[in-house]
């Protein structure tokens, strides 16, 4: 706690005070207290205008119900216009790179009857293309499976016939024409993936499981949050409106990085539980922990798992139908173009495509025409992790893709799940007063098929209560694993919390995010509002740093540790305090919280939750408050505690 002297001293008594610091630590409030001073890096007069920041008039919330998605005693999420003036100046739809202008020479047919897939050449095509060139030749590098399930292509086979028949154990390949008198010059290059049909199944007796056991399509878009996906997809909006969808506008993130958060939603448990078990980071680990997909394919489902930017690292095949390894293979032959950080176009086509495209294959094959019971989660992030507004260049494409599903029947047998992890988290959106809701309330929409529907009235009634109600990726996890226990009831699960719960029973009112198994500063609850980088409000950051210097100090880490100096602020927050109706109301015990996220030197990133008093002149900094969020475990190893490992970053060694 930071005491500050009042304005009523002559200057001469101020200087002389700040020359003068008593400070002592409250060991049970494991706070820092400072008496009738400040620290001498910090200026007083910026502390003192801390009141400034805390009496500006917040964002104005209304009281009306309809203005929150949530509203109960312990959780409060207001709802936002994705169309609001200041989101609409900067959202700026993005016109991406064509992949390529050029007609396909080479197209890919299935023969339903022999279950193999064809490739045709379009010689006709060729020669409107290239009318001057007469010597050319077609070749294939057929994509092959290696060592430890890792795909790699064998030299180029020379394609002699116009239509290909594809044998059934080629998983992709790329194909190219280029000019005999010059082998350099590759007039065109494509890249296919084959879902091939599987050996040894019995098809009329999967026909008849696939009438009871539902089939469940998750197809996850990264960084996107409830607000802008209406915002940038209003067309995929559209088609999730149509009966038997359900949006969670409660569904609040678990966790920060999409590596947290997915492995939650596939295993139930966070990268530190797993910690225990083994360190999911190192090789092989992945390969150990049962995921979805294990208990999907252990009661009788074929599985697949398909993205665009790979998020896991798998030493082992971990589906049936796997598209990592294949695209990898791709990416080594086929040209790319990035947009950001991130490969938008792969060869002839945007990545995201190679991904639906693959998921259109499952559909055909396991749905329409031979149908089975398949689960599977096809994930992109190519078009929409380093830019907010990039879905409004793929929602044509997007929706053309679900009206092709629906054509091939998903939508009569399967379970459906539109969702994100996550929203954005950098970028013009996040300088946004409505940027704490757009980072932690990810999309969540779930489709039921007519035939689940009538059969399980109590779900559809259970989803439609749930749509206000607060829920998390654990609750997601939990959902998807209740459409097993429905079919097979003997099955049983260890819970990963013991309040949270399936979407398929009615969530309990009142449900806090403690509840939820939700971090506190993930939680959308509390409400809280942009802030500017006021001068009083970094001052508050640096008090946060000398917080930290001085556990440091206090516990002898001084000779191991680096001295931390304040770098910048990125982004603060002020907590916004709501009555059981939702009508804005002055703090309970007249302290007032900020968040904030602040950078230090060395290497340093930390968020922490600072309270303040309405005059500004007492602000409290506790330790256990404040988080360390880039990677430190190279940075601390010459502390053991954990406190110190967060705090420390260590001197070079002599």
């Amino acid at each position: 706690m930071f005491r500050l002297v009042n304005n009523n001293g002559k200057l001469i008594i101020a200087i002389v005070v700040l020359l003068f610091i008593f400070i002592f630590v409250n060991r049970d409030a494991n706070v820092v207290v400072v008496e009738e001073s400040t620290q001498p890096s910090l200026n007083r007069s910026s502390l003192v205008s801390v009141q400034s920041s805390i009496s500006a008039k917040p964002d104005k919330i209304s009281s009306s119900k309809n203005y929150f998605w949530v509203l109960d005693h312990k959780c409060k999420i207001p709802r936002l216009d994705p169309f609001s003036e200041d989101v609409m100046n900067i959202f700026k739809p993005p016109k991406f790179e064509k992949c390529t202008d050029q007609p396909d020479l080479f197209t890919v047919r299935y023969h339903l009857k022999e279950k193999q897939y064809i490739v045709k050449f379009n010689e006709s095509l060729f020669v409107q293309l290239f009318p001057n060139i007469s010597d050319y030749g077609c070749v294939f590098h057929e994509i092959i499976r290696g060592p430890d399930d890792s795909l790699t292509w064998n030299k180029r086979s020379i394609f002699s016939e116009r239509d290909w028949i594809v044998p059934r154990h080629v998983q992709g390949i790329v194909v190219e024409c280029f000019d005999l008198r010059n082998r350099s010059r590759v007039l065109q290059r494509d890249a296919f993936s084959f879902v091939q049909y599987p050996v040894n199944c019995n098809d009329k007796n999967d026909e008849e499981r696939s009438r009871t056991l539902p089939s469940v399509i998750m197809l996850g878009i990264d960084s996107m949050s409830q607000m802008n996906f209406q915002r940038t997809m209003p067309r995929t909006a559209q088609f999730v409106r149509q009966p038997g969808w359900f949006e969670m506008l409660g569904y609040n993130k678990i966790g920060d990085s999409i590596f947290h958060n997915f492995i939650i939603l596939l295993t139930g448990r966070s990268p530190q539980q797993w910690l225990s078990f083994c360190n999911i980071r190192k090789p092989g680990c992945l390969d150990a922990i049962a995921f979805l997909w294990n208990h999907f394919h252990n009661s009788g489902y074929l599985t697949a798992y398909a993205e665009d930017i790979a998020t896991f690292n798998f030493t082992r095949r971990p589906v049936d139908y796997y598209l990592n390894p294949i695209m990898k293979a791709f990416e080594k032959i086929m040209t790319k173009v990035k947009r950001l950080q991130y490969d938008y176009c792969l060869g002839r086509k945007p990545s995201f495509r190679y991904v639906f495209d693959y998921c259109l294959q499952l559909v055909q094959r396991f749905v329409h025409e031979t149908p089975k019971p398949f689960f599977g989660i096809f994930w992109t992030k190519s078009f929409s992790y380093d830019d907010f507004s990039g879905a409004a260049n793929v929602d044509k494409d997007f929706v053309s893709y679900l009206e092709q599903f629906k054509e091939h029947g998903l939508f009569e047998r399967a379970v459906v799940i539109l969702f994100s992890l996550h929203g954005q988290h950098k970028g013009p959106l996040m300088d946004l007063s409505s940027s704490f809701l757009e980072e932690r309330l990810p999309m969540l929409h779930i489709y039921l098929p007519p035939w689940y529907r009538k059969q399980y009235p109590t779900v559809v009634h259970a989803l439609d209560v749930n749509r206000r109600r607060l829920s998390s990726t654990v609750d997601l996890h939990l959902t998807i694993k209740k459409l097993l226990l429905q079919v097979h009831p003997g099955i049983s699960y260890q819970l990963p919390c013991a309040s949270c719960k399936t979407l398929f029973e009615i969530l309990p009112v009142n449900r806090s995010c403690y509840d939820a198994a939700i971090p506190s500063h993930c939680c959308s609850c509390e409400p809280h509002t942009r802030v500017p980088k006021s001068v009083s409000v970094k001052a508050m950051a640096k008090l946060v740093v000398y917080r930290i210097r001085q556990y440091l100090r206090v516990n002898n880490y001084d000779g191991q540790c680096y001295r931390l100096e304040f770098k910048n602020l990125l982004r603060a927050y002020r907590k916004q305090y709501l009555d059981v109706n939702g009508n804005e109301m002055k703090s309970y015990d007249g302290f007032y919280s900020y968040r904030l996220r602040l950078t230090t030197r060395p290497k340093g990133a930390f968020r922490a939750t600072v309270f303040t008093n309405l005059n500004g002149n007492v602000v409290t900094v506790r330790e256990e408050l404040i988080e360390r969020l880039n990677v430190y475990r190279n940075d601390s190893h010459c502390v053991t505690s954990p406190r110190a490992k967060q705090f420390c970053i260590c001197r070079p060694s002599t």
